[in-house]
């Protein structure tokens, strides 16, 4: 193959982007979803502290962001451990889903 064959598959492969804005992007959503964790466990933190509760809502939205994040994982790499870990989350998503619709079910009877 010829510099520039290698080159254009390359720039297909890649669809044009620089590899290390391929590298930011990825940086970026790990940080994005420890923060969104971090946030989560404040939240959940100051319910129970300050109004005796559970909230299930940032949960339910949290672990549905990290299915989507995992499954596409998983279906671009292939890979079983990305997989496993979407269906984790999945699992931990309709359980928060589950006692989301509970709690509301709880407060309008």
């Amino acid at each position: 193959m010829k510099k520039e064959d290698i080159l254009k598959a390359s720039r297909e492969e890649n669809k044009n982007r620089d590899l290390a804005e391929i590298e930011v992007m990825r940086q970026a959503g790990t940080c994005a979803g420890s923060v969104g964790a971090l946030v989560c466990c404040v939240i959940s933190l100051l319910s129970s502290r300050l109004a005796h509760t559970m909230l299930y809502s940032p949960w339910a939205i949290y672990f549905s962001i990290m299915t989507t994040q995992w499954s596409v994982r998983f279906i671009r790499m292939r890979r079983k451990s990305d997989l496993v870990l979407a269906i984790l989350f999945l699992s931990l998503a309709v359980l928060a889903f589950v006692g989301l619709i509970g709690r509301l079910i709880e407060v309008r009877a």
